[in-house]
């Protein structure tokens, strides 16, 4: 279906090739005719192209023109008698100046007839043949007894009466006898042209007669017989043309969308077709059109010709020459508009193109370079031509040029750093923001260009991948905690089974002492791996954020007072002494009591269990302006050969021994809790020296 389509298109495109210039020529047709109409013709409420303004103009300057070409030549005549060595010697002028005309006009004359009565002279008729021309004309300089015509030397035309006769057959004519005018054209009356300029030199020049008239029918195809046939058409153009314009408009225009749809489509297939001409560069398209556009133009030469076939000939061949042109430069520009190639398939677009390709493989650095000097060069220039044209004879139109081009370079390269400048603000934003950890920027490196459009690019590619890897460690850490959470769960129903039946075990008689150390063994590891379950489970919960807080205002001194009452006996155990600070007034934060608490127990802890024994526990609250510091320092019994990063993750002690019952996810626990109460934790090391501080934002006392 879609085959035919595309095949009727094309089918319908061609066709309508051939009906618009139909549909064309009736359009020039009857606008010409209208426009000659309205302005050249002149028409006033008459239809008769001889009684036209235009027609009497052209019939005047034919007079004119055979008129002074008879008087220059026998004035010319009259400077070579007076000029010639004889007229000294001659008794009689008048035979000089006839030698003198004879000279200049015979020389210019096809035939001769002398010895002819010319008012009573013995006069000469020169016969200037010219067959071709429907104007025929007889002027005689009376003074000279001189006639001359343009009709052929024939049995009928060998006097003056003769040539009146002829001329006088024809319908239009124009007669001149001593000053006085008879003729039928209304526009060249006594009366219409007594004060022009020819008139008068006519009434005072020594040709005092002049006959003329036009063929009957024009059969000569000269410039009379052109203009009555344009005003023959322009009539019945002019009459039509209400009807004619509208209609060729209305059937042109839908000829043209039919055309410009069916450009490029071809049977084949859908898509537009290009062959080898619309590949080459644009310019050299047009340039190979205008050649056969000159082609075309050169056949209308025939219309000087003197034979209608080759005239018609001429005309016809030409015409569709120019045609065929005009359809081939439509066909390429549309084929190259509708997919999208117009621009990048010209010359100019080709060079710029290089020009920027080897520009942008150019190094940065470099770029800059050329693009400053480029700036300084034109710059320079503009600034010198225009110096120079200020100071050369004051020419202010081109300093002003010069000025306008300095000041177009300075518009176009603020523009130019402008958009680089903002182009350059934009990745800064999305460097920000992905600093800042928002992986969602909008940056679209189709706005930018060069290396900033590369850049742009990585930037997305990183910003992606950023996001995915977030997102994939998201993934993992929720996979992490749902895990530990089932396992837990999942451990923990054993396990309390286990504790329970040991109970009940130890209230039951052993048979003997070996059993009852097997059972504390027991005992005591149960109660470990219900410590490790639990713990895991709040490490879990702490590090995702699972955790419902309840934040509330909280006595610093005091908590810290019931946790350590907690651990004194833990800390005479292993001779440990502890020095707390804490100030005399009392001090609030707002916190999470049950979470801060276990903070406090879990540095607590790590203490008795990783102090090194008989040394001292330093506690301190240390009150600011805006915040709380808790610090807790203390020796430690192993060496510290970590970093604070290592200490800080999940199942790390420092006992490397791992002989204590820790579990390692004490601090790590501590750090996440502090950080979800909007709290900070750190944790600093010095040699064997450890030390961590909690810092929160103090609350004024309200009592």
């Amino acid at each position: 279906m879609e085959k035919n389509k595309i095949s009727w298109a094309r089918v319908s495109k061609n066709v309508c090739y051939f009906l618009a210039p139909f549909f064309g020529l009736i359009l020039i047709a009857c606008v010409m005719g209208l426009v000659i109409i309205d302005t050249d013709i002149e028409v006033e409420e008459t239809t008769n192209y001889y009684d036209t303004r235009l027609f009497s103009s052209s019939y005047f300057s034919s007079i004119e023109h055979y008129f002074y070409r008879l008087l220059a030549d026998t004035q010319t005549s009259e400077n070579i008698a007076i000029n010639s060595e004889e007229k000294l010697e001659a008794s009689n002028e008048d035979v000089k100046y006839a030698e003198g005309i004879y000279e200049i006009v015979s020389s210019n004359a096809d035939d001769i007839q002398e010895n002819v009565d010319i008012n009573g002279k013995q006069g000469i008729i020169y016969y200037n043949t010219n067959t071709s021309n429907n104007f025929k004309y007889l002027m005689i300089d009376t003074k000279r007894a001189i006639a001359v015509t343009n009709l052929e030397h024939t049995m009928r035309t060998d006097s003056i009466e003769e040539i009146k006769q002829v001329i006088g057959e024809n319908t239009v004519y124009w007669n001149f006898q001593e000053g006085e005018v008879d003729t039928n054209i209304s526009h060249l009356s006594i009366e219409e042209i007594r004060y022009k300029m020819q008139y008068k030199t006519m009434n005072n020049s020594n040709i005092k007669e002049i006959y003329t008239s036009l063929i009957d029918n024009l059969p000569y195809k000269d410039d009379y017989a052109l203009t009555k046939f344009t005003y023959d058409l322009s009539m019945k153009a002019n009459t039509l043309a209400p009807i004619l314009i509208p209609l060729c408009i209305a059937v042109l225009l839908a000829l043209g969308l039919i055309i410009l749809n069916g450009i490029g489509k071809k049977g084949k297939g859908p898509g537009i077709h290009l062959n080898g001409f619309d590949k080459i560069p644009l310019e050299l398209a047009f340039v190979i059109g205008f050649l056969v556009v000159g082609i075309g133009a050169s056949c209308f030469i025939t219309i000087n010709s003197e034979l209608r076939a080759v005239i018609f000939s001429g005309v016809v061949i030409g015409t569709i020459i120019i045609y065929l042109a005009g359809m081939l430069l439509l066909e390429t520009v549309v084929k190259r508009m509708k997919t999208h190639t117009l621009w990048k398939t010209t010359l100019l677009y080709m060079i710029g193109h290089g020009i920027k390709t080897i520009f942008n493989n150019r190094k940065f650095s470099t770029k800059l370079i050329l693009a400053y000097g480029g700036f300084c060069l034109i710059g320079g220039i503009a600034t010198t031509a225009m110096i120079d044209a200020r100071l050369s004879y004051y020419d202010n139109g081109t300093a002003f040029f010069w000025f306008l081009v300095l000041m177009g370079l300075g518009i176009g390269t603020f523009i130019y750093l402008f958009t680089r400048m903002k182009q350059f603000q934009n990745i800064q934003k999305a460097l920000q923001a992905i600093y800042e950890g928002n992986t969602n920027i909008e940056l679209d490196s189709d706005e930018l260009t060069g290396v900033l459009k590369q850049m742009a690019i990585h930037i997305e590619d990183i910003a992606g991948g950023l996001s995915n890897a977030i997102q994939q460690s998201l993934k993992n850490e929720r996979q992490k905690t749902e895990l530990i959470t089932n396992v837990s769960h999942d451990i923990k129903t054993p396990l309390t089974s286990i504790i329970n039946y040991v109970d009940l075990l130890k209230k039951e008689e052993m048979p003997n002492e070996k059993a009852k150390e097997y059972l504390e063994i027991l005992d005591s590891k149960s109660q470990r791996l219900k410590r490790l379950t639990e713990d895991l489970v709040e490490a879990s919960k702490a590090s995702s954020g699972n955790i419902k807080l309840k934040m509330e205002k909280i006595n610093v001194n005091e908590i810290i007072k019931q946790v350590s009452g907690e651990f004194e006996d833990k800390f005479k155990a292993r001779n440990l002494e502890e020095i707390m600070t804490l100030p005399e007034e009392n001090i609030f934060i707002s916190a999470d009591g049950r979470y801060l608490y276990r903070v406090l127990e879990n540095l607590y802890s790590n203490a008795s269990k990783y102090a090194m024994e008989s040394s001292r526990i330093y506690l301190d609250v240390v009150p600011k302006q805006t915040s709380i510091v808790i610090q807790m320092k203390n020796v430690s019994k192993e060496k510290l050969n970590i970093t604070t990063e290592e200490l800080m993750q999940r199942f790390v002690r420092g006992d490397s021994s791992r002989n204590t019952e820790g579990s390692g996810l004490g601090l790590s626990i501590a750090s996440s809790l502090t950080e979800l109460q909007g709290g900070k934790f750190h944790i600093y090391l010095d040699g064997d020296l450890f030390k961590v501080t909690l810092g929160f934002e103090k609350l004024k006392d309200v009592s």
